[in-house]
């Protein structure tokens, strides 16, 4: 019987440590969170977290469930979570849907490029408490004040006059439908001839990162006076259904694209009439998604 009471008590010891072991561990616990790009495809791009504990746990744990959302819109889930008792750290996988955020980023654009993200993590403790955390990151970041293209003039009917150039362009969101993303883009044009040039035509092709994703036209005409300006509405268009693609090449170069617009321009001169292509500059659009995760993880509330 006394072996039976020890035996007890050892039990219980072991518990009442154990337990403040982990109170101890809980209240004490400064775990570091870093996310980084895992396999990116069209289908799928993985965000990987890592977390390192500081110290091991001894606390059986799981992630239930896990969502991330942009501007209402489900983008990402759990697909992954490794975590044992016994180790200092952690990692979690989740997959993000690259059509469901090309629908969410129709709704950052119709919210004037305003949006916030907000993550939902369901955890299971013993298999007896089921807590939530929930934290958010709003997001504002001027993607079409970006896409500002410039072109040189060129000499057209043997130099006898000079194409109008493209001294910039602003682009307006006007908002998605059927796999179009609707835009107006404004163009000014100058002239540098000492003599007006009516433009009968003006097109261009976007590409991203070699990628044609849109197009844009005007069909009403403009004449530019001599050594003038003058600024051409164009309907843009954007083809969604290559977004994702887009999206896939954008992560793999750095979260970086090379944005190319060939402008094709139709000019008129004694009689003649001429379609020339005007290559603007190239425009590098960066953004800072990960680095946005990164700051939202390191802002979690793990402990009130």
């Amino acid at each position: 019987m006394k072996k039976v009471v020890a035996v007890f008590l050892l039990i219980v010891l072991i518990l009442v440590l154990w337990g403040a072991y982990i109170a101890y561990a809980v209240m004490t616990i400064t775990p570091v969170l870093t996310a980084k790009w895992g396999n990116v495809n069209e289908e799928n791009v993985e965000v990987v977290v890592d977390a390192e504990l500081g110290k091991v746990l001894f606390i059986p744990a799981s992630v239930e469930n896990l969502s991330i959302q942009f501007n209402g819109v489900e983008v990402a889930s759990l697909k992954e979570f490794d975590y044992s008792p016994t180790k200092t750290n952690a990692r979690i996988v989740m997959g993000i849907d690259p059509n469901e955020l090309v629908r969410a980023l129709e709704r950052y654009f119709d919210n004037n490029q305003h949006g916030e993200a907000s993550i939902e993590i369901r955890l299971g403790l013993f298999g007896l408490f089921h807590p939530t955390l929930n934290f958010s990151q709003e997001l504002q970041q001027d993607i079409l004040g970006q896409l500002d293209f410039k072109a040189e003039s060129r000499p057209v009917f043997g130099g006898l006059l000079y194409t109008p150039s493209v001294e910039g362009t602003k682009v307006v969101w006007l908002g998605a439908e059927n796999g179009l993303w609707n835009l107006k883009t404004y163009a000014t044009l100058k002239n540098p001839n000492s003599f007006p040039i009516p433009v009968s035509n003006l097109e261009f092709e976007i590409f991203v990162n070699g990628i044609k994703v849109g197009v844009g036209n005007v069909s009403q005409g403009v004449t530019i006076p001599a050594g003038g300006v003058a600024t051409v509405p164009i309907d843009t268009k954007i083809y969604s259904e290559y977004l994702p693609k887009v999206l896939v090449t954008h992560i793999k170069n750095g979260e970086k694209s090379l944005v190319e617009v060939n402008f094709y321009i139709t000019v008129s001169a004694g009689g003649k009439s001429a379609r020339m292509k005007l290559t603007s500059e190239k425009t590098v659009i960066q953004t800072d998604i990960m680095a946005t995760i990164n700051e939202a993880l390191s802002n979690i509330p793990l402990r009130e």
